[in-house]
């Protein structure tokens, strides 16, 4: 009775000791996140394309997906600047499987299509390269701001 009694009374403070004092498993480096397997390309006609993905993203930092285009393979695998790409920002996820994603790549602002996952609104040349990079949200605690990290490149595929 009596040890039942001191966890009951003292529980909280018991709680607080080992999780707030005992645990040093932590880590203040960002999450990198698993980047995208580019699958296909289409041509739809009027500088519209769909693109088949397959991803895996299970953390809840996922936002999206975030599109390159270039002249050449290592260019939109590597390009000078992270951040001058195309968003996709996609609902949370919390799915551990890998999934397929259909993307539509178009200039005009319209909705979605049926079965689309997205739409980037962007151009695309035939005969120049594609590649994608998975959306990651990054938070800094210490001045409160958020950002995205960007995963390592998919592979690159050429836009017929």
């Amino acid at each position: 009775m009596k040890i039942v009694s001191f966890f009951s009374r003292y529980s909280f403070a018991v709680l607080v000791f080992l999780f707030g004092f005992g645990c040093t498993n932590y880590s203040t480096t960002a999450s990198v996140q698993a980047p995208p397997t580019l699958i296909s390309i289409t041509n739809n006609g009027n500088s519209n394309f769909t693109i088949k993905v397959r991803a895996q993203n299970p953390e809840f930092i996922f936002q999206g997906y975030r599109l390159y285009s270039g002249i050449s393979e290592k260019e939109v695998q590597n390009p000078t600047d992270l951040n001058l790409g195309t968003d996709c920002v996609l609902a949370s996820s919390t799915i551990v499987q890998p999934v397929e994603y259909t993307f539509e790549i178009d200039p005009s602002q319209k909705d979605n299509a049926t079965g689309v996952s997205c739409r980037i609104f962007a151009t695309l040349t035939p005969g120049t390269y594609i590649a994608m990079r998975t959306l990651g949200l990054a938070v800094n605690l210490q001045n409160s701001n958020s950002s995205f990290k960007v995963s390592p490149s998919s592979n690159a595929l050429i836009v017929p």
